[in-house]
């Protein structure tokens, strides 16, 4: 499985972590597949890595369609979900399963790191270290319980 870091917002990305959101909706289908985890960079003003889900359902559909299927689990109302697809015509709901949250969230020193939606981890030396970093030192030692 694909380490992902992701942008979300800090309201967003607050709610997943507390499982009030499950399900991040974006504009394009994801490239990533179940499984995957996705590491939440909550954006400004937070500016950190706060913590990280894995994958589950990639739901796609119309506005509709997808309001209809997980309106109530997206943590925003149905004229939000319209408004954010507006001139789409397709969305895609990623599912949030085993939402984890960091004890310490971890700034991103190197700005050209910091995904404008996601972004891969491990392609390039840096994002390796990043990778490293969350998979062996931060999971198991200051995550939260």
């Amino acid at each position: 499985m694909m380490d992902v870091l992701m942008s979300i917002q800090p309201r967003f990305a607050e709610q997943i972590l507390s499982g009030s959101k499950r399900f991040e909706i974006r504009r394009r289908r994801p490239s990533f597949t179940k499984g995957s985890t996705v590491w939440i960079y909550s954006s400004r003003p937070c500016q950190r890595i706060v913590g990280c889900f894995i994958v589950g359902e990639i739901l796609g559909g119309s506005p509709a369609r997808l309001w209809e299927m997980i309106g109530e689990e997206t943590a925003v109302s149905e004229t939000e979900l319209h408004a954010y697809l507006a001139g789409s015509g397709l969305g895609f709901a990623i599912e949030a399963m085993h939402p984890q949250r960091l004890e310490r969230p971890v700034p991103i020193g190197n700005r050209s790191l910091i995904p404008q939606s996601y972004r891969f981890l491990g392609s390039r030396p840096r994002e390796r270290r990043l990778s490293t970093l969350l998979q062996t030192g931060l999971p198991h030692t200051i995550l939260a319980t």
